[in-house]
């Protein structure tokens, strides 16, 4: 597939629909220096090839009052038919938040929302219940906080400002909230008064709803979803396992990581990988170059690392309930 270019103006524009994706088009073309039917016409365009594919809102699920999981899952003696069934089921179940396909140590990445230690045990065991003959090995974490970048590397900026999954802090939320984050979850360009013809409310009521869930930060951001893969991009993920672990080695090492332009998620997490990031390169030596350059400024504190290319993101979801 050949490879498409981007142009300054394009890049200025994903730039402003990273985190922000909700914003008119008019206070985006005054930003990037061109009329709002221009850039209607190129975000347009960009949905058209693919790159756009979509709109959702990110929603800090511990102020439901949920945790998140992670499943990772080595595939075994599988066909493409059930390994459709599988995606299916993942698709249709509301606890699954994001499924990524890889090459590496795992076939199957999921993310699990659940309430509690019990709702994980009955989601999982379902998946296993259902499918646990097509998979080999197995992995499962916890994870405690996802920071969230911007895709520096593909604009050419230095923005190290990130937001964070992961505070913990239950926020009293009631029916029409949900729905609301239900609506946004999925297509974060949604006007508000499309949402409020849905809940039979006006337009004014749901954005004073909006402005405080953000201020809440119930809701974290409002992203556009790429496929930089068009653009020559690989998506990888490092599960990093660590020794001699102190928490100021730990902040150094969260540290060094978000001020580096390719890092677009860093993951505290429980078990066996104790900090997982990932990362966008054009070429596997890029990478090969960053993990050489962790271990050599960290070396008594990255024992080992497993490495996962992503081939596909064919979900992400992070509204937990079924309404």
């Amino acid at each position: 597939m050949k490879e498409i270019k981007l142009d300054a103006k394009d890049k200025k524009i994903l730039y402003e629909l990273d985190m922000d994706a909700r914003q008119p088009f008019a206070q985006i073309a005054k930003k990037v220096g061109l009329s709002k039917e221009v850039v209607n016409y190129r975000i347009k365009e960009l949905e058209k090839k693919g790159i756009i594919q979509g709109y959702y809102a990110i929603l800090d699920i511990t102020k439901m009052g949920y945790t998140f999981w992670r499943v990772y899952l080595r595939y075994h003696n599988i066909n493409p038919d059930k390994e459709k069934e599988i995606m299916e089921y993942l698709h249709q179940n509301p606890a699954i938040g994001w499924v990524t396909v890889g090459d590496g140590k795992w076939d199957l990445s999921i993310i699990v929302w659940a309430k509690d230690l019990l709702s994980f045990e009955e989601i999982y065991d379902d998946i296993i219940f259902k499918y646990g003959k097509y998979f080999g090995e197995k992995y499962v974490g916890a994870a405690f906080r996802i920071y969230h970048f911007k895709h520096n590397f593909l604009y050419g900026t230095k923005d190290h400002s990130y937001v964070l999954l992961g505070e913990h802090k239950k926020v009293k939320l009631d029916e029409t909230d949900f729905k609301i984050l239900s609506l946004l979850a999925k297509n974060a360009r949604i006007s508000a008064l499309e949402i409020g013809k849905k809940l039979n409310c006006t337009g004014n009521a749901v954005k004073n709803r909006i402005k405080r869930l953000v201020k809440e930060k119930v809701i974290i951001g409002f992203r556009a979803k790429l496929n930089l893969s068009l653009l020559g991009y690989d998506h990888y993920k490092v599960l990093l396992h660590l020794e001699n672990l102190s928490k100021t080695k730990l902040n150094q090492l969260i540290t060094f990581l978000s001020y580096n332009q390719n890092v677009i998620y860093i993951s505290k997490s429980f078990g066996d990988a104790e900090l997982e990031f990932e990362t966008m390169f054009k070429t596997k030596a890029d990478l090969y170059k960053l993990m050489k350059e962790l271990r050599e400024k960290f070396p008594d504190l990255i024992r080992d690392y497993q490495t996962v290319l992503f081939y596909e993101e064919p979900l992400i979801n992070y509204f937990p309930i079924k309404i």
